[in-house]
């Protein structure tokens, strides 16, 4: 006679392999992927390959991300917010699925949000340096959001290289600038303290140039390779950690979302690499107060505006070494640094990323965002 215990037992069985076999549907089928970037949108701004686009509210049918985050539509907060991205990498990086979007908790705090794509380079951006993206498209992206929310001033939330955009054009245009709060997440300031990165950089001054110049943009899959190399075990672990959590679907959906963005990354403009190269990363000129852009120095100490920085305890590409230093070289009063679980990728896309990043940024924002 079977007893009751082994029954329960089989069925438990039976339905874990059930999770399994369509945990693997779901990666073959790739149905994760088309939910990607697909929060409700409309365009407000296009030029050259540059689209700005606005977040709209959250439709009758769309569940919110948690309670908490139910708010009455109609008391948004007056001052908006951008999103900016770093090169190489799309958007959608603040949009993975529908319950996984820093974008959707954003609107869902009350903050009307909006998204910057600079476009995929092709071999016409061949050209394009730090100064077009400082000095052209972020500007141009501001003025889009000051326009269309009818407001002077705007937050800049920037991962990565999008924060250091919103760093550069804060300090580039000084009190012109219409930057009322920065936020950046694994943004780094000190480039001597980024290892490996550090030293290729300084070991490739003396031929970059020659070796781009033959070679153009940077293709996507340079960053790919790199982004894998210096991910180090973890490129191996991360495959062994999704066997043993096939069962779990949504576990199954994040790691392939967090893995088709990684693979997906775009070429990487000649001459601004050729810059980033050279004086950014191998002279360190940000840091120094000595970078020249659009015919000025750079100076981060210039920025006054209140500023929350972000970084993860185990990134190994913006460590916290070099993302630390932006308390030292910024001249804000307003500023305050924060070590989050996570890695590169996982600072702003992974598990715990809602709670210790997309939260603390919302919060933060709430109060300085009033007026």
């Amino acid at each position: 006679m079977v007893s009751s215990d082994s029954r329960s037992d089989e069925a438990s069985g039976a339905r874990r392999i059930v999770r399994v076999l369509d945990s693997l549907s779901l990666l073959l089928d790739g149905s994760t992927r088309g939910q990607m970037g697909n929060a409700s949108k409309q365009q407000i701004f296009k030029q050259w390959k540059l689209e700005v686009s606005h977040v709209l509210p959250r439709g009758a049918d769309e569940h919110a991300l948690g309670d908490e985050h139910d708010i009455d539509l109609d008391s948004q907060f007056p001052t908006p917010v951008l999103l900016v991205p770093p090169l190489m990498v799309r958007p959608y990086v603040y949009d993975l699925r529908p319950n996984h979007s820093f974008v959707r908790h954003l609107r869902d705090r009350g903050f009307r949000t909006y998204v910057l794509d600079f476009g995929v380079p092709d071999a016409n951006d061949e050209t394009l340096t730090l100064d077009h993206y400082v000095f052209t498209f972020m500007p141009a992206a501001i003025d889009a959001v000051r326009r269309h929310a009818n407001t002077d001033r705007v937050s800049i939330v920037g991962y990565c290289m999008g924060g250091i955009f919103g760093l550069l054009y804060t300090a580039a245009y000084q009190e012109q600038a219409h930057t009322a709060n920065l936020v950046t997440i694994g943004a780094p300031i000190n480039f001597e303290k980024m290892g490996i990165i550090s030293w290729a950089a300084r070991f490739g001054q003396g031929f970059v140039d020659k070796l781009m110049d033959r070679l153009g943009n940077v293709p996507s899959i340079g960053a790919e390779l790199g982004f894998k190399v210096m991910s180090g075990p973890r490129a191996i672990t991360k495959w062994v950690d999704l066997a043993n959590n096939l069962y779990d679907e949504e576990y199954v959906r994040g790691f392939d979302a967090v893995n088709t963005w990684v693979n997906d990354l775009l070429p990487y403009p000649r001459e601004a690499f050729k810059q980033m190269v050279k004086d950014v990363v191998g002279q360190n000129k940000l840091l120094r107060r000595e970078l020249e852009l659009g015919g000025r120095r750079i100076d981060l100490g210039a920025i006054d505006v209140p500023l929350l920085a972000l970084a993860g305890r185990a990134d190994n590409i913006a460590t916290l070494g070099s993302t630390r230093a932006v308390l030292a070289t910024v001249g804000s009063e307003d500023k305050t640094f924060v070590e989050v679980p996570g890695g590169h990728v996982g600072v702003v896309a992974g598990s715990s990323a809602p709670r210790e990043v997309w939260q603390r940024t919302s919060d933060w924002l709430g109060p300085r965002s009033l007026a």
